[in-house]
């Protein structure tokens, strides 16, 4: 009897592989969790920003807006594999859905440091995922939490508070909000789904502390929200 030959052999075994497994369950939880030292009494936290400068924050919410996993990438080899099967390996939603989390969340302080929100169960196919990427932008009507701050529809960001000024100027009140969209990636230190390992979870830390960074006493509009943005996506890291 002749003997297949390697390629074939690959092909059959990449075909065997190619379907998805049932089961399989990705728990995606959300909270605050600050980088420093922080004080924190009801809703109010104090802290200091990287200037010195004493914050009061009495209110901060953000829209997380969407969350999509990526698979690791692939080596050469398994890419010209893939390109060759007859068989691919469908899903039965559109492209990329079961890695996606599409129900926007308005998460506040209301939530004690280190309580994690619960998100969605994210379903997606048996692989070792790398990388999350998320996105915050404005509420829509039907944004989780938004019942409780009804005022956050169509807004991603507000903020409100006091600064102390680290030269010892006078408390200066604050109040930054921003409908501006801002993307943030961050690893998943090798999340791996299998028939062998079929659920996992993992938390999503926002360090609301680094918010206020390189934010001067004086700064307002565009040049502050766009700041305090880009400190937000910084701030974001993910631990199981």
């Amino acid at each position: 009897m002749k003997t297949s030959s390697p390629l074939l052999l690959a092909l059959l075994a990449l075909c065997a592989c190619g379907y998805r497994e049932e089961g399989t369950r990705l728990h995606l939880g959300l909270d605050f969790r600050p980088a420093g030292d922080v004080h924190a009494q009801g809703t109010t936290r104090e802290f200091l920003n990287d200037r010195g400068d004493r914050i009061l924050l009495s209110r901060a919410h953000v829209t997380l807006s969407g969350v999509e996993i990526f698979p690791c990438q692939r080596s050469t080899a398994w890419k010209w594999l893939r390109a060759l099967s007859p068989i691919g390996t469908a899903e039965a939603h559109s492209e990329g859905s079961p890695r996606k989390l599409g129900t926007p969340y308005v998460v506040g302080l209301t939530l004690a440091d280190g309580e994690a929100l619960a998100l969605d169960t994210l379903r997606p196919p048996p692989d070792s995922y790398c990388r999350v990427h998320l996105v915050f932008a404005p509420a829509d009507a039907d944004a989780e939490g938004l019942g409780e701050q009804p005022d956050m529809e169509g807004k991603t960001l507000v903020l409100e508070g006091t600064r102390i000024p680290a030269d010892g100027g006078p408390a200066v009140p604050f109040h930054l909000e921003t409908s501006d969209v801002i993307n943030a990636e961050v690893s998943l230190e090798g999340l791996t789904l299998s028939p062998e390992s079929l659920e996992a979870s993992r938390t999503l830390h926002l360090a609301y502390d680094r918010w206020l960074d390189g934010v001067g006493s004086t700064a307002v509009g565009n040049s502050a929200t766009n700041q305090i943005l880009r400190n937000l996506a910084r701030s974001v890291t993910v631990q199981p």
